[in-house]
């Protein structure tokens, strides 16, 4: 299983933001999964909002959804 999440630094001090907003390459991400055939799942790992959780879990679906068309 792989687990995508973004952050704002790729360090220690980096703290969680939605999927996009980050300094994580994602469309890179996804890209090297796809050339590999990756089968296995991909859960999106949203630590953000702890509280209220699901307006960034939806922007963080919708945007990998919408890289995933444009690959």
């Amino acid at each position: 299983d792989l687990h995508l999440k973004d952050k704002t630094e790729n360090n220690a001090d980096g703290t969680p933001v939605e999927i996009g907003r980050g300094v994580i390459d994602i469309p890179a991400v996804l890209k090297a999964l796809k050339k590999v055939k990756y089968r296995g799942f991909a859960a999106i790992e949203y630590e953000k909002d702890g509280q209220d959780p699901l307006p960034g879990l939806a922007e963080s679906a919708g945007y990998i959804h919408g890289v995933l068309k444009m690959l």
